[in-house]
């Protein structure tokens, strides 16, 4: 019945810096797009953002080679990351430097890989001020609204919309709909479809107080 009823609303509210997807993936190339954006587009459209940067946090030595691993990922998609995982450094310098930057991080931690262009975002405020920015440019919403059928124009430059409030015809579709997108993708194409499975995880609220321990 409104916009952020779905999907959008329910994300980790994570803004990736780049070097967890697959190398030469379109999600490689839009994790370090999307952040290098999104600063400038949180000053534009006046949503909460913070590049507070991310660690990720190697728990023991034999974990080691898959924080390389990242490490070089995140070089090769782009983004800009350090690992503390240099050979010429000894474990206790690592230790120190980051309890520097997290001082309540776990005592187990050996090292980490640090993405400066990591962030997070307000799921609501980002999704309501894209919905505002797209209403002053004339997009019409239609809430309320199923999707009962996609089919090609006749002459092949278009889309016919079968709902159940009357049929829409347009150029081209943007398919976000969710954990519904395997739907309407079948609906179009028939021919290769693809199933979603879906995945439920769940989120904890914490009282303000804790703020500086999980962040």
């Amino acid at each position: 019945e409104d916009v952020c009823c779905g999907t959008s609303k329910a994300n980790s509210a994570i803004v990736h810096a780049g070097y967890d997807a697959a190398h030469g993936s379109l999600m490689a190339k839009l994790n370090v797009e999307g952040s290098r954006r999104m600063p400038a587009l949180a000053k534009e459209l006046d949503f909460a953002y913070a590049q507070c940067g991310s660690l990720v946090v190697c728990l023991s030595e034999e974990d080691r080679p898959a924080l390389q691993k990242l490490y070089e990922n995140g070089i090769a998609n782009g983004g800009h990351s350090r690992a503390g995982i240099s050979p010429r450094r000894r474990q206790s310098e690592e230790r120190d430097e980051l309890a520097a930057m997290e001082p309540n991080v776990s005592e187990q931690a050996v090292a980490a890989l640090w993405a400066p262009t990591g962030g997070i975002v307000c799921p609501f405020g980002l999704t309501y001020a894209l919905a505002e920015n797209a209403a002053k440019n004339g997009v019409q919403f239609q809430f309320n609204t199923a999707v009962t059928g996609l089919h090609p124009l006749a002459d092949g430059r278009g889309w016919v919309i079968e709902t159940d409030r009357g049929t829409l015809e347009t150029r081209c579709i943007v398919n976000a709909a969710g954990v519904y997108a395997d739907v309407l993708h079948n609906m179009a194409d028939a021919d290769h479809p693809m199933r979603i499975t879906a995945r439920r995880g769940d989120y904890f609220l914490l009282d303000h107080t804790a703020g500086q321990h999980a962040r």
